[in-house]
C-alpha cells in the first residue's frame, strides 16, 4: 500500500465498529480521569492505578489492531482484558527501551553543548535578581539539543513503530527489539516512505491533538472527558492501525 492508501484506510477504521469503538473510548478516558477529576491525595492514588491499568489495556488492544492491519483484517479486534493486559506491560517494556535511548542522547547533547549550565545559570541570575539576559552562546547549544532531539525523536519513533508491528507478529520482545532486523524492515518498507509516513502521521496528530484541546478550553472538565472519549480513541485506533498497514508492505 502507498501512504495515501495507508491514511485513507485509517482514517475510515476507528469508527467502523461503534460499539467497539465506544469501549475502547470508555478504556481510554480511564487513562485521564486522575488529570480530569482528581482533587484529594487518595483520590489521586486510586486513579493513578486505575489511568496506569489503563494505558496498559490501551497498549495491548493497539497491539492487537496493529496484527490485525498488517494481517490485512478491516475489523476492530474482540477486546480480551486480561492477554491485553500482559500485551500491554510487553510494549510498554519496548516503548521505554526505545525512548530512554534518545532521552540520555539528548541529555548528553544538552550538557556538552552547554546548553544545562546555561539554563541553569539564566535560571539562578532571574530568582536572585529578576533579570536575566539570554546569550549567543545559549542560543547556539538549544539550537544543537533541539535539532539533536527531533532528529533521534524521529529515527527512535520509526524504530519504535516497527518494533511493536514485530512485537504483534512474533509476540517476542526479542524480536520487537533487535535493531538489526527492524532496520532490515524499514529498508523492505522504504526509508523515504517510512519518513514520509512519520511526517504525516505528526502532521496528522498535530491537528487532531489541536481539535482535542480546543474541546477541553471550550467545555471545562467535561471537555476533556470528551475529547478523550472521542478525539484521543479515534487517534490511537488511527495511529495504530497506520502502523500496521504500513509493516503490510514487507
Amino acid at each position: 500500500m502507498n501512504i495515501s492508501e495507508i491514511f485513507s484506510d485509517s482514517f475510515k477504521y476507528p469508527v467502523s465498529d461503534i460499539k467497539k469503538f465506544a469501549i475502547f473510548g470508555i478504556v481510554v478516558v480511564l487513562a485521564t480521569l486522575n488529570v480530569s477529576i482528581a482533587n484529594s491525595s487518595v483520590l489521586q492514588i486510586i486513579l493513578n492505578v486505575v489511568s496506569f491499568v489503563a494505558i496498559i489495556l490501551i497498549l495491548g488492544y493497539g497491539l492487537d489492531v496493529v496484527k490485525y492491519a498488517f494481517k490485512k483484517s478491516d475489523e476492530l479486534p474482540d477486546f480480551d482484558f486480561k492477554t491485553g493486559f500482559v500485551n500491554g506491560l510487553k510494549l510498554f517494556v519496548i516503548q521505554f527501551c526505545y525512548f530512554i535511548v534518545p532521552l540520555i542522547l539528548v541529555y548528553i547533547t544538552a550538557y556538552f553543548s552547554g546548553f544545562l549550565q546555561s539554563l541553569a545559570g539564566i535560571i539562578k541570575s532571574y530568582y536572585e535578581t529578576g533579570i536575566y539576559s539570554i546569550s549567543n552562546s545559549f542560543l547556539t547549544s538549544m539550537s544543537i539539543t533541539v535539532v539533536t532531539a527531533i532528529v533521534l525523536f524521529v529515527i527512535f519513533m520509526l524504530f519504535s513503530s516497527i518494533g511493536m508491528a514485530r512485537l504483534s507478529k512474533y509476540d517476542d520482545i526479542f524480536e520487537a527489539v533487535n535493531i538489526s532486523k527492524v532496520f532490515k524492515d524499514l529498508k523492505k518498507i522504504g526509508i523515504a516512505k517510512s519518513i514520509g509516513w512519520l511526517i504525516l502521521l505528526m502532521i496528522v496528530g498535530f491537528i487532531i491533538t489541536l481539535v482535542g484541546a480546543g474541546i477541553s478550553v471550550i467545555i471545562p472538565v467535561a471537555g476533556s472527558i470528551i475529547a478523550s472519549f472521542i478525539v484521543m480513541s479515534y487517534f490511537y485506533l488511527f495511529y495504530y492501525r497506520c502502523v500496521g498497514l504500513l509493516y503490510s508492505n514487507i
